[in-house]
């Protein structure tokens, strides 16, 4: 089994064209509920190609992009070329390199299941301000939508791997427990992407758990093609989530 830090080094061009952005409406609903603003200095933590760092950037605010695998990093580097407000940073949850005391945020998007728990509880309470936050947010499939639920049947059935390192391994009572003794509270958002049938492929093909063996790959991907028909309107497929944030 590939290490955590690896698994996304052969997927940075699918993940970054089809996994999903995060909704705008999480600046507004941090402004509410912290008193976020532009000036708040964040680090985010497991950023990968950047897709949830560009919040942030787009919003002026200064960002520690902190990110192990080198692939992963590299295309945030790229993307962000042109922002002096993002540097990217070579660390990981564990160990972010990021001087103690600092930061007014800490954020985690699709990537808190990859962290160890106790290490980086420490490492976050070490960079933060005393009242800094943390917010941990991930794009989960809608589990009230009829095609995420086959989907996600067709995941158990089909990639065995898929159960041992999904996000939803992870409770709201693991989270609060890594909180303590911040309290927590749980907000949820909509989201949606539109694919078509290359897109959906793209999209499948993103996931950690998703084999790059040929054969293997084709099998899935002829099961995943009636899964496809089934649910398409025009060669179109809505793929919807629910995004949910955990904000302490």
């Amino acid at each position: 089994m590939k290490k955590s830090v690896d698994r996304f080094t052969d997927r940075v061009v699918d993940y970054e064209k089809y996994r999903p952005n995060y909704p705008h409406q999480i600046l507004k609903i941090l402004s509410e509920t912290i008193g976020f603003n532009k000036d708040w200095l964040v680090a985010d933590i497991g950023s990968g190609t950047g897709l949830s760092s560009k919040l942030f950037v787009d919003n002026g605010n200064n960002i520690f992009g902190v990110e192990p695998n080198r692939a992963m990093r590299e295309a945030s580097i790229h993307h962000f070329k042109k922002n002096r407000n993002f540097i990217a940073v070579n660390a990981s949850a564990e160990d972010t390199k990021i001087d103690e005391d600092c930061v007014d945020l800490v954020f985690a998007g699709q990537a808190f299941h990859w962290f160890d728990m106790e290490r980086s509880k420490l490492e976050f309470n070490r960079i933060l301000k005393d009242d800094g936050h943390i917010v941990l947010v991930w794009n989960q499939r809608d589990p009230e939508d009829a095609f995420q639920n086959d989907y996600e049947n067709f995941l158990m059935k089909h990639i065995p791997e898929y159960k041992t390192v999904t996000q939803k391994n992870i409770t709201d009572n693991q989270i609060g427990k890594f909180f303590e003794p911040r309290t927590f509270q749980r907000i949820s958002i909509q989201n949606e992407q539109t694919f078509d049938l290359k897109a959906f492929f793209g999209r499948a093909r993103s996931s950690s758990y998703f084999p790059n063996e040929e054969s293997t790959s084709k099998k899935l991907f002829h099961g995943l093609s009636a899964l496809f028909e089934e649910y398409a309107v025009g060669n179109k497929l809505l793929f919807k989530y629910q995004t949910d944030l955990y904000i302490a």
